[in-house]
């Protein structure tokens, strides 16, 4: 069929024909044929008015699936001009190359008279952008019944596929938030959750997933959750990472770490591998194509990281994965947290559990000698008994009874000291001490525990004097001596003081058990010990008080140790510490 306008002038070069025919009579039909043709022509003018100015797209087409008749729409919606396409094979032009193949075969079925329901095709527009198109079919037939035209009419539903679609990522998104709050939450082990976030995460946005938190020092990344589908790869990059410790300070992740801001990578290149992470960390990273991490963050602070990597072959992560991937993060951090919390609740509980055991045990001892020795008083306190009695043996009992009465009042002077930490009451009265002095005083109140130990008790040093607290500075030496002489395995112990680099220091090494570097730090703190309390007495108080009385005065309390080496601990304090007074003001520090 010839285009719109040629055929336009051959109706309207018919119409003049049978005018003239119909003046001349030469023809008794001519003005019927003429009227016929006029409203012919109207109706047609009529529909192509409608075709044009329908809102739904129109186009006609050939046997041979040539564009016959394209509308306004069609022009509005591609941005292709009817005279662009007119006589032009439809799918050559419009259809995406890898859905022409299925409509070349739907024309044929139309063709043989068996017409589908309407379908969705993606057409290609001027500009390459593709608009997906819901299509109905129809048949002109010519006179013998075959099939002469094709007529289809469509509407762009790509704005309505992608509101829904959205719709649809928003909704499963809400649901794996929810799902994921839900799980997280059910777990209070710190391990479990951790596994169970990694998890959750790969089968929410995939694939691998790492989580790594920042060591106490702040210095390296823990690895302390790895998870793949495929165990062989979450095996591989468990070696990786525990063969080659990153720093927070370098890698990728530094900057994670340092804005707080999640970091997508569509296109992981083995060119971003080799400039910004460890070469080690290749064969960890090989065949991941896409990179995803959020920061970890509690009460404003990162604490780690959760790290996703898109196995080859998949899609790389989008907006909406970043997305999903933080508000994930922010669930997963409070998860932790409260893990964490959960798990130091339930130490602490343990911990004064154990502590209240040790306490009796230790305060039933002093109270049960304590008790025997005043039996034994008792039963000798006539006078007739005591002249019968050697003096030794009265001043033994009573000896003993004043050694476990000391003893007593120790054990509950500790726990009153631990409460006034603990209460910040713990108050320091100021005035000048000689170190040697306060040392003198501890090795002498503990000469009688260091010889039943076996242990020589040595003390080296030179004068130093300082403003201190008396009792509480005497208290020190006496712990760390205590310490020694319970910890030196009855081999000898030496204490040395004395002044340097303008400030006091007191040290005192036995040659005993030692100390793992592990244990170092939790020694301190109140209940803790580096050896079991059932080889071992006393509270796990005295390193603790030690360590709270020093920094009090504005001083130091380190250890060096190795196992079966022996421990080293060292006390430094300013001459003059500035703390204080009970007058409101505070003594100025001394300057060196």
């Amino acid at each position: 069929m010839p285009p719109t306008p040629d055929r336009r002038r051959l109706l309207d070069r018919l119409g003049a024909l049978l005018d003239d025919a119909a003046r001349k009579g030469a023809l008794p039909e001519a003005a019927a044929l003429r009227d016929g043709l006029r409203a012919l022509a109207e109706d047609q003018a009529v529909a192509e008015a409608v075709a044009d100015s329908a809102g739904a797209l129109v186009v006609v087409l050939d046997r041979d699936g040539r564009v016959l008749r394209w509308n306004r729409t069609c022009t509005r919606v591609t941005g292709w001009r009817a005279g662009e396409i007119l006589g032009r094979p439809f799918w050559d032009v419009l259809l995406l190359p890898e859905e022409r193949d299925g409509i070349r075969r739907a024309f044929a079925r139309m063709l043989a008279k068996d017409f589908p329901n309407q379908q969705e095709v993606h057409w290609r527009t001027r500009d390459g952008e593709a608009r997906l198109i819901a299509w109905s079919n129809a048949a002109l037939f010519d006179a013998a019944g075959e099939v002469e035209r094709i007529v289809s009419t469509g509407i762009d539903v790509t704005d309505r596929t992608r509101a829904e679609t959205a719709l649809r990522r928003q909704a499963r998104r809400l649901e794996a938030l929810a799902e994921a709050s839900r799980v997280f939450a059910a777990g209070l082990d710190y391990k479990t959750t951790l596994d169970t976030v990694a998890r959750r995460l790969s089968e929410l946005i995939g694939d691998g997933a790492l989580i790594r938190v920042v060591s106490e020092d702040g210095e390296w990344l823990v690895p302390v959750a790895v998870y793949h589908p495929s165990p062989e790869r979450a095996a591989l990059r468990r070696r990786v990472l525990l063969a080659s410790p990153q720093r927070t300070g370098e890698g990728i992740t530094a900057g994670v770490l340092a804005s707080g801001k999640p970091l997508r990578i569509p296109h992981l290149t083995r060119e971003i591998i080799r400039n910004e992470m460890k070469p080690e960390y290749l064969p960890y990273l090989e065949g991941v194509s896409s990179l995803l991490i959020a920061p970890l963050e509690q009460r404003r602070t990162v604490v780690g990281h959760i790290t996703l990597m898109r196995d080859a072959g998949g899609a790389p992560y989008t907006s909406e994965d970043e997305a999903l991937l933080e508000d994930l993060a922010h669930r997963a951090a409070q998860a932790l947290e409260n893990a964490r919390l959960y798990g130091e609740a339930q130490a602490a509980v343990a911990a004064r559990d154990e502590f209240l055991s040790i306490a009796s045990h230790e305060l039933r001892t002093p109270l049960t000698a304590l008790r025997l020795a005043l039996e034994n008083m008792r039963r000798v306190a006539s006078r007739e008994a005591l002249e019968s009695l050697p003096a030794a043996y009265v001043e033994r009992v009573l000896a003993t009874a004043e050694r476990q009465g000391q003893r007593l009042e120790k054990l509950v002077a500790a726990l009153l000291d631990v409460s006034r930490i603990h209460m910040g009451r713990l108050e320091l009265e100021l005035e000048d001490v000689d170190l040697g002095h306060s040392v003198g005083e501890a090795v002498a109140q503990l000469e009688d525990e260091a010889a039943q130990a076996g242990s020589q008790v040595t003390v080296h040093g030179e004068p130093v004097r300082g403003r201190w607290d008396r009792l509480r500075i005497s208290q020190v030496a006496t712990n760390l001596l205590s310490n020694a002489v319970k910890y030196g395995a009855g081999k000898p112990v030496e204490v040395s003081y004395g002044a340097r680099d303008g400030r006091a220091f007191l040290q005192v090494r036995d040659q005993g058990i030692g100390i793992d570097p592990a244990d170092q730090r939790q020694i301190f703190e109140r209940f803790e010990r580096a050896v079991s309390s059932r080889n071992y007495g006393g509270l796990g108080l005295g390193l603790y008080i030690v360590k709270r009385i020093v920094e009090a005065h504005g001083g130091a309390v380190r250890v060096e140790s190795a196992p079966g080496e022996g421990a080293a601990f060292e006390v430094t304090l300013p001459l003059r510490p500035a703390v204080p007074l009970p007058g409101g003001e505070a003594e100025p520090p001394v300057q060196h």
